[in-house]
């Protein structure tokens, strides 16, 4: 299991050493390429409407200036001719007179001059509208100004093309800087990235450390770092828990085999000791030679009990695979069971009362249920005493079946009920020995009732008698993948 632990572990930490330094990195350069991104939009907007607004001003001038110098009619003007040149200079662009009959009148470039031009651009403008166009692709700025005479009648337009070369590479500069820029901060950005990703799953090599260290046999849990994050800490506690779970089936485990090399060791050492005694006597008279195998034998079935207890612990270790379920009829279960109890109780001169308050059927396994039953109420028989009773009754709750033992016998120490279901746990271990019990039988009707899915209390006061109370649903519960897994992990452990 430690084994597993570190595996997932290491694993964990390396994918999240991973997540963290790509998450940090993305979180610092993603907005600050985004913000550089919608700056360089904006500034190149603004500085487009900018030149437009400033062209269009000036067009608006020029056009005034053009129709008193008796544009579009007469071109010959060299002060309007020589304002059209210096605007088409200014902005590196190129100016065309329309008249209204969409001839070219005059072009800066000389290329158009006498051939004809027809757009919706110059429509609208002899129409009395300014319009303006901007082409990123081609890298120009195109805006049409009417040319207004008397009672602002249209004559003519002024088609202007302006170059944007300039705004282009004022937005290259700025984008350049912003790349260096973006470049230095992401080189800050990274390396504050590893260091924070490598401090935070620093914590989980720590802790893989700590694993491996208990691993090979020289760790504690003392040596487990103290983490200093909240959800580290978090972690660290939990498996500080484990680590003492873990510990105590360890310590439980030597106390189990210590107890069982106990139970099986003692009956063997008897039959030893009796089968000795005989042969060491050369002539044994038939009663004592009787006598002594009647011993061996009674010997000989303890220890077939003890066995055949152990086995069936080990199948109740075992996750409730071999569980029969099937509708039962409870009341005729338990009549069964008293009914092969009866002659025991007779015997011991004990009496058996079974109340039914309510008839009840329910999804069980019969045989497993029958041996929790039957273990409940032989204890309540041979730890009672003569002239005593054993009360069993049988009710029902919402969604569950009840049923309750209750003797008169000779009771169970307030310190001892929390440890009576624990196996090999005797409260009066001379009675136990002297009655034959072997100390499982609890812990296997415990275990019976838990495979229900039911549970399992006792109330006892010393000299009056002890009262079990089992509850099991009457619906019996499947197991789900997920609690599989869980039931499987912990056998693991």
């Amino acid at each position: 299991m430690l084994e597993r632990i570190r595996r997932i572990k290491r694993k964990f930490a390396r994918s999240l050493r991973a997540d963290l330094f790509i998450i940090i990195c993305l979180a610092g350069i993603v907005p600050c390429v985004i913000l550089s991104r919608l700056y360089l939009h904006s500034y190149e907007r603004r500085a487009v409407n900018s030149r437009i607004k400033l062209v269009q001003s000036q067009c608006l001038v020029i056009a005034d200036h053009l129709y008193s110098a008796g544009y579009p009619a007469e071109t010959g003007n060299e002060t309007a001719n020589s304002e059209l040149s210096q605007l088409s200079n200014l902005y590196e662009g190129r100016v065309i007179i329309i008249d209204s009959d969409l001839r070219i009148v005059r072009d800066t470039y000389g290329l158009g001059e006498g051939r004809y031009m027809i757009s919706p651009e110059v429509a609208a403008g002899l129409a009395g509208e300014s319009t303006s166009k901007y082409d990123k692709d081609d890298h120009y700025i195109e805006t049409v100004t009417p040319i207004t005479g008397r009672d602002s009648a249209v004559v003519g337009v002024m088609l202007t093309s302006v170059s944007t070369s300039e705004i282009d590479n004022t937005v290259g500069s700025l984008g350049r800087l912003c790349t260096i820029a973006i470049a230095a901060m992401g080189a800050v950005i990274v390396g504050a990235a590893f260091f924070v990703s490598l401090r935070i799953t620093g914590q989980f090599r720590r802790l893989s450390a700590s694993v491996e260290s208990i691993k090979e046999g020289i760790g504690t849990e003392d040596e487990i770092k103290t983490l200093p994050y909240r959800e580290t800490e978090q972690i660290n506690r939990s498996f500080r828990q484990v680590l003492a779970r873990m510990q105590n089936l360890d310590d439980s485990r030597s106390e189990f085999v210590a107890n069982v090399s106990h139970e099986l060791k003692t009956p063997i050492t008897s039959v030893k000791v009796l089968a000795e005694s005989l042969v060491a006597q050369p002539e044994v008279p038939n009663e004592i030679y009787r006598e002594f195998m009647e011993d061996i034998i009674t010997e000989v079935d303890r220890e077939d009990k003890i066995i055949n207890d152990l086995l069936e612990l080990v199948k109740m270790d075992r996750a409730g695979a071999g569980l029969n379920i099937e509708k039962c009829d409870i009341e005729a279960l338990l009549e069964k069971v008293i009914k092969r109890l009866t002659p025991i109780a007779d015997k011991e001169g004990v009496s058996i009362k079974y109340e039914v308050i309510r008839h009840v059927e329910a999804e069980v396994d019969e045989t497993k249920l029958s041996l929790a039953f039957t273990n409940i109420i032989e204890n309540g028989i041979k730890y009672n005493h003569e002239g005593g009773s054993v009360t069993v009754t049988l009710d029902s709750a919402p969604m569950m079946f009840i049923v309750t033992v209750a003797d008169t016998g000779m009771g169970i120490p307030e310190e001892d009920l929390p440890n009576i279901f624990e196996r090999f746990y005797r409260v009066d271990k001379s009675h136990s020995r002297s009655i034959g019990g072997t100390g499982l039988g609890l812990a296997i009707t415990k275990g019976s009732v838990q495979m229900h899915k039911g549970t399992i209390k006792a109330e006892s006061r010393v000299g009056e008698g002890t009262e079990f109370e089992i509850r099991i649903p009457i619906s019996y519960i499947v197991q789900t993948d997920a609690a599989a897994e869980r039931r499987e992990s912990r056998n693991d452990e």
